[in-house]
């Protein structure tokens, strides 16, 4: 079978199609507000499936160049620590994008809540934003604008569902080389080589280790009156542990925040960042959940059904399959955001091929999951043109394959 990207999943799935034909919803029903637009709760007419949009005006965008990046680098990535963006509309006044409902606020709300986190606390958010700049940077990918605020939690007071969004300043950078780009950034968070116009992939590293240390005191290392005096603390470089919040942190992680906060070329990389002792206190929870059997199973499914179950993988909130996402991180010991087949070799025994993280979740989903009436339907709806899968629905996802399926023989494949 052709492999379908992921991004092409959520490009065909709103062709030719209009969003108040497939999403219902009330500009009473309102989530926040969001970069660009305000997110309301919007219902998928045919399933049921309640989702976040956001509705963005494209006459008052004045930076349309960073909305058209942040689109089509979020619909690109796939990671249990990325937002989850579904669909994408656009129509001549507006464009919506649906995505995950996240209700639990971001870190920069929680540390306002909590005042500071304790060392485990801090441990367990600092393992998800790193794993997500892991993934992300081996795409060649450079956030640019990584601050507490564009780390929303999904659940409330569940610290293990931490997702980062906001990719409008993203940039594609070449390894190794320096980039002449414009300043960007948020002040308390900028790396100091960007205030020179000359920097690389390492200024997101100087910004987690700010948040790291926000994290654990509840201020910033670098602070002043104005922007400009922050950003003058920031060149000098000077910082300290003298708070009282500092006295039962311990030394291994004073150790990492000061090996993130020096000169770009002394900075830690991110290999050794993963390696470092304080991560290694980290336990993944989860277990060994991509099998053989699974594998075996997944090859004898009809086309139509693996066609069916990647494109279902792309649309399900993470909170309905937390098992999964579990397992993929627990059998991705590397952190890459992609299981490599070595992986799988050395856990199962098994020769197989690299999989994305969509694609380990249609491999590991149950029946008891996919056989659920709102999602067959889902499936068919993206499959099918007037109430038929045929060979011409499928050519926009590039496949030919003759068939002529309403829904009682599609659902008759699972």
């Amino acid at each position: 079978m052709k492999h379908i990207k992921k991004v092409d999943f959520i490009k065909y799935s709103s062709i030719n199609k209009k969003f108040q034909d497939i999403y219902e919803f009330s500009k009473t029903d309102k989530l926040g507000q969001g970069s660009y637009g305000m997110v309301y709760r919007a219902i998928h007419r045919a399933t049921g499936i309640a989702r976040a949009v956001k509705i963005i005006h494209k006459a008052s965008v004045k930076q349309k160049e960073r909305l058209t990046n942040e689109l089509r680098t979020v619909e690109l990535l796939d990671h249990p620590h990325v937002i989850r963006v579904f669909e994408t509309y656009e129509d001549n006044d507006y464009i919506y994008v649906v995505m995950e409902i996240c209700k639990g606020g971001d870190i920069f709300d929680k540390v306002l809540e909590l005042g500071n986190f304790d060392e485990q606390g801090a441990l367990l958010i600092f393992i998800q934003i790193i794993r997500s700049v892991v993934y992300y940077q081996s795409l060649n990918i450079v956030h640019r604008d990584l601050k507490p605020e564009n780390f929303l939690f999904q659940k409330n007071n569940d610290l293990n569902t931490l997702y980062i969004i906001d990719f409008g300043l993203a940039r594609i950078f070449q390894p190794g080389l320096l980039q002449q780009w414009t300043k960007a950034g948020t002040a308390y968070y900028v790396a100091p080589e960007v205030l020179e116009g000359t920097y690389d992939n390492k200024c997101d590293l100087w910004s987690i280790g700010v948040i790291l240390y926000v994290l654990l005191c509840g201020y910033p290392p670098f602070y002043g009156e104005t922007e400009q005096e922050i950003l003058y603390s920031i060149q000098k470089g000077k910082y300290d542990f003298d708070g009282p919040e500092w006295r039962n942190v311990s030394l291994q992680v004073k150790e990492l925040i000061s090996q993130l906060l020096k000169p770009s070329q002394y900075r830690l990389g991110l290999e050794q960042i993963l390696k470092h002792d304080w991560l290694s206190q980290y336990v993944q929870q989860g277990e060994v959940i991509l099998t053989k059997a699974n594998i075996e199973r997944w090859q004898t499914y009809h086309q139509i059904k693996q066609i069916g179950l990647l494109y279902l993988a792309t649309q399900l909130d993470q909170c309905e399959i937390i098992n999964i996402k579990n397992g993929f991180l627990f059998m991705n010991k590397s952190q890459s955001g992609i299981l490599t087949k070595q992986e799988i070799e050395d856990l199962i025994k098994y020769k197989y091929q690299d999989l994305e993280y969509y694609q380990f979740i249609a491999i590991c989903l149950e029946p008891d999951v996919y056989k659920i009436e709102k999602y067959l339907m889902l499936m068919f709806q993206f499959l099918s043109q007037n109430g038929r899968i045929t060979n011409e629905s499928l050519k926009a996802l590039d496949i030919n394959l003759e068939c002529n399926l309403d829904f009682k023989l599609f659902i008759s494949l699972f």
